[in-house]
């Protein structure tokens, strides 16, 4: 039949180069026996995916059961021949940019001075220490290609000047703007500025001060209670707060601190946050057992 080899023709899928014609023959009296566009576009969908999926993961498979048993059984043969390929392939390809990767370190090791690369890693030092990141470094530098490396090796004076005076511009209005594009990475994420008042709110309210029935301040109270050697007392000297200090002023520590160390910042730290963190859950427990003992 003339019109027994369009589907195969008109999609150029790789895939297909690994089907046999017998393969491609039932194929295409399948979808000339029934609805032969609805019958087109599940199995040109089932081909694509087989196409874009990495080897070893599934696919669905349902319109395969359409198909007869034999017709099953052959292609499901053609197709893992064909991932094992795309497998090997791939395995191949990355082998080759592994070597190329090498070929280019050691390109660069023997082509570029020891002046250079101590200037490059001045350059990547110089971001570092202003914001915490090299983005802009790698952009100018990332010498990833023989052709950049010489390049590099190859600039004027006068083209390096331009060049570094560029980075370093880059760099310094990064640092300029640090806060509003942070902010602005906050609203894209979750279309909602967090702000250090949000992460307050988020670690729960001030506990509702109650009535004294003693006749003695809760504060004093407080002190009785948190002695130096206990968690209380780590918690406040963790915060950085003196024994006693009101909520408003505990709250206010904690957020200067939480400014200073949040892991988002460029000088932040992790595990100070963490401590920051449980420090002042830590005092706010306290302050619960305290209200509820007046």
């Amino acid at each position: 039949m003339a019109t027994q080899t369009a589907f195969f023709t008109e999609h150029s899928l790789p895939v297909f180069a690994h089907l046999s014609a017998d393969s491609k023959r039932q194929l295409e009296d399948y979808l000339l026996s029934g609805n032969t566009a609805f019958r087109q576009k599940r199995l040109l969908e089932f081909f694509k995916t087989l196409d874009w999926l990495a080897p070893g993961e599934s696919c669905d498979d349902r319109i395969l059961q359409k198909l007869s048993h034999s017709l099953r059984r052959q292609l499901s043969r053609e197709i893992e021949d064909y991932r094992n390929q795309k497998a090997l392939s791939r395995m191949e390809n990355a082998e080759k940019r592994e070597q190329y990767k090498l070929r280019i370190f050691e390109y660069f090791r023997i082509k570029v001075s020891s002046a250079d690369k101590a200037l490059l890693e001045s350059l990547r030092d110089y971001e570092l220490n202003l914001t915490g990141r090299d983005v802009n470094w790698r952009h100018y530098f990332t010498l990833d290609s023989f052709k950049k490396i010489d390049a590099f090796i190859r600039a004027s004076a006068e083209e390096r000047q331009a060049w570094f005076a560029q980075f370093r511009r880059d760099v310094d209005t990064y640092k300029k703007n640090y806060d509003k594009i942070h902010r602005a990475q906050y609203e894209q994420a979750g279309g909602h500025t967090f702000n250090f008042d949000d992460w307050c709110d988020m670690m729960g309210d001030e506990i509702p001060r109650s009535g004294n029935r003693s006749g003695q301040s809760s504060t004093g109270s407080r002190q009785a209670s948190a002695q130096p050697g206990n968690s209380i007392y780590q918690a406040y000297q963790t915060l950085q707060v003196q024994m006693g200090a009101s909520q408003e002023a505990v709250k206010k520590q904690f957020r200067k601190l939480t400014l200073s160390y949040h892991p988002d910042l460029p000088n932040g730290s992790e595990e100070k946050m963490k401590a920051i963190i449980g420090a002042y859950e830590e005092i706010k427990r306290f302050w619960q057992m305290s209200a509820h003992a007046l």
